[in-house]
């Protein structure tokens, strides 16, 4: 590649650090880009020495890009294709969120594999995905694209996703870095603001996990980190990014966010937020044109700055090489893959994503005279947003599934035949937020159920008739006024493709749910953020001190804790036994508990392992999930589960951002049990 790069002009070069839409290429091709397009002020001798592309429809569609591209271009340098492939691509697996509920990391490898493959037919050669950005915020829209408020989930979770793509040939770009989860407000975009500190022992370790996993690209986020926008922002991307985390890829702005400095007046024109991404270690360009029309002259008037386009060109070839478009710069070996298992892996996987928080009645039997109520009733809409070229067309309704006595997908109580439903025995109930109120913009001042939905229920409960929720969210919602009038409540965040046969087979027990809650559910909105991992404070609650950590006007403890969730299984946890109590970083214990399943029904579950440092040199949380495991046990069987703590599990930064473990006493926490032990 470095001969390859020797042979290229500057425009040239600088061509392949611009990402641009595929219309561009092709005029008539449908525009499918998200936000607002900016004007691009490319020449069409500029346009065909643009590096990558976009989105694209199908592999029809890229082909037909490629040999217009390829017929124009000097050097023949293939064009790579991204896209936004973040939970499927025509099959649509359940959202990040949902996937998180699983607890279960093989099967979120396995969807990332599936959707691989279908993203690889259709043309695409990269992935905007992972989103690893920890999130803490429910109003902030893109928590659906997240795996949560937990770090080390977050870490699981990005690393299994990158490799479930890397199996199949499929690059990918973690995104967004960094922190953007944290955005103020819960607003998209907003500013960020934290410590050091708290970046390095938190919100890098999704990003982590997927570097640490393969991932070929970062993309920068749209937030500020200590003032400076990300995508300008020199330390974020050289010091954390190739320093610290070790990555030696591809780095790309989000949508437009280069020029977005600008606004953020960080930049004072196109070309002076050309010369700060490129000198802070942005390699290619969004939805933008700085660098092409900019960094030409910056580059004849300073030297280093032509080094770092080269360094970035290189890259950028290497990836290329990578995606084998040098030896087929159509791909065409991707329209022979079998993508006929994507159902398949969408069931499963949203099978153990489905969260049962409370039950009183479930599972029914198929003979129970049920009326089916609500817009999801008949609604096709449940794929989530970026769901991408997923059909809702080819989704089924939940009508379809439950055979009713009585439907009415109205959300008004006097819509209904009151007479017909109290001939039923059941009622289920399916509402939830619209499939576009959540996602990239679609952040919420107000996550109450909303007024009419509570109203819906108290009257129907007056009917005397057990009534069963099915809540379609996007974020955890506040449910505290609605939870009394409700006998068995089950929330999902969108389950993609399978969502009415899961909700269907989980309702009648076909299903036995395992899912957990990846996000705190608060109480009150006026909790938020609330998160289960917080720190210890010097005035904890005491209800014989008023001076402490409390409201006045709501509990501390929010309505459903982080890793909560049901099932009809009845699982006890007995005998947590650590090998020593004594430990060195060289003997560390290794931890058992006894797990029984005391029902007469087979099921999963997950077991959840927390640590509490009792001391250490800075304020640590109350606990932390260290490892996790999750099980299946038939009717009436015992499981022993064993965990082996590492170095890693006990280790935090310190406040000169070095990793280090100090001897103390810790806590080892499994459900209702606990055990401590020394570490010399």
């Amino acid at each position: 590649m470095k001969d390859l790069l020797k042979k290229l002009t500057i425009e040239e070069k600088l061509g392949q650090l611009t990402m641009i839409p595929p219309f561009f290429y092709i005029k008539d091709l449908k525009k499918e880009v998200f936000g607002a397009l900016t004007d691009m002020k490319l020449s069409e001798e500029g346009v065909f020495q643009t590096g990558s592309v976009l989105g694209i429809q199908n592999h029809d569609e890229m082909n037909l890009v490629q040999s217009k591209y390829l017929e124009k271009s000097r050097h023949k340098i293939p064009l790579i294709f991204m896209g936004d492939v973040i939970h499927g691509t025509t099959t649509i697996m359940p959202t990040p969120l949902a996937q998180a509920s699983s607890f279960n990391p093989s099967l979120v490898r396995k969807g990332a594999q599936a959707s691989a493959k279908e993203a690889l037919k259709k043309g695409l050669q990269v992935t905007f995905s992972p989103m690893s950005d920890l999130s803490r915020d429910p109003r902030w829209g893109r928590v659906v694209e997240s795996y949560g408020e937990d770090p080390y989930l977050n870490y699981i979770l990005s690393k299994e996703t990158v490799k479930g793509y890397k199996s199949e040939g499929l690059l990918s770009c973690v995104k967004h870095f960094a922190a953007y989860g944290l955005s103020e407000a819960g607003q998209d975009y907003n500013t960020v603001d934290l410590s050091r500190l708290n970046l390095f022992e938190y919100y890098l370790e999704g990003y982590r996990g997927a570097i640490e996993a393969g991932a070929d690209m970062v993309m920068t986020s749209f937030n500020t980190f200590e003032y400076v926008p990300a995508t300008t922002n020199e330390y974020l991307l050289r010091d954390v990014l190739r320093k610290h985390l070790k990555f030696k890829g591809v780095t790309i702005s989000d949508y437009d966010s280069l020029l977005q400095t600008i606004y953020h007046r960080t930049s004072s024109c196109d070309c002076d937020a050309a010369i700060k991404g490129i000198k802070a270690g942005l390699d290619i360009e969004m939805a933008s044109s700085s660098y092409m029309r900019c960094l030409k002259e910056a580059a004849n008037k300073d030297p280093e700055i032509l080094k770092l386009i080269d360094e970035a060109v290189l890259r950028v070839l290497e990836l290329k090489k990578k995606a084998k478009l040098f030896d087929d710069p159509y791909r065409s070996e991707h329209l022979l893959i079998d993508a006929s298992h994507a159902k398949e892996a969408a069931y499963k996987l949203a099978k153990e994503s489905i969260v049962l928080l409370k039950n009183e009645s479930l599972p029914l039997n198929k003979k129970t005279k049920v009326s089916l109520l609500g817009k999801y009733a008949t609604e096709k809409h449940v794929l989530g947003p970026w769901s991408w070229h997923g059909d809702p067309k080819d989704t089924d309704e939940l009508a379809k599934h439950i055979k009713a006595e009585y439907m009415n997908d109205s959300e008004s109580f006097f819509d209904y035949d009151l007479a017909k439903i109290k001939q039923t025995e059941h009622i289920i109930l399916a509402i939830g937020e619209l499939y576009h109120e959540s996602g990239e913009a679609h952040s919420k001042a107000d996550i109450n159920l909303s007024s009419h939905y509570i109203e819906l229920l108290e009257n129907l409960s007056k009917l005397n008739i057990p009534i069963t929720v099915v809540l379609y969210t996007g974020r955890p919602q506040v449910l505290t006024n609605a939870l009394p009038y409700i006998n068995n409540l089950l929330v999902h965040f969108h389950l993609g493709s399978m969502t009415s046969k899961v909700v269907s087979d989980t309702i009648y027990g076909i299903n036995n749910p395992s899912g957990r809650l990846p996000m705190t559910f608060p109480r009150h909105q006026g909790q938020i953020p609330i998160y289960y991992n917080r720190l210890s404070t010097g005035r904890p609650y005491s209800e014989t001190n008023p001076y402490v950590l409390k409201y006045l006007d709501v509990s501390n403890e929010p309505l459903f804790d982080f890793g909560y969730g049901l099932s009809y299984s009845k699982f006890t946890y007995k005998n947590l036994e650590l090998s020593n109590s004594v430990a060195t970083l060289n003997n560390l214990p290794t931890v058992k508990v006894t797990v029984t399943n005391e029902s007469d029904v087979t099921g999963k579950t997950t077991i959840l392992l927390y640590i509490k440092d009792e001391f250490a040199s800075v304020a640590r949380p109350v606990k932390e999930l260290k490892q996790f495991k999750k099980i299946s046990l038939k009717p009436h069987e015992s499981k022993v589960v064993e965990f082996k703590l590492t170095k890693k599990d006990l280790s935090f930064y310190n406040q000169k951002l070095k990793k280090i473990v100090e001897p103390g006493e810790f806590t080892i926490f499994i459900e209702n049990l606990e055990q401590k032990f020394t570490l010399k």
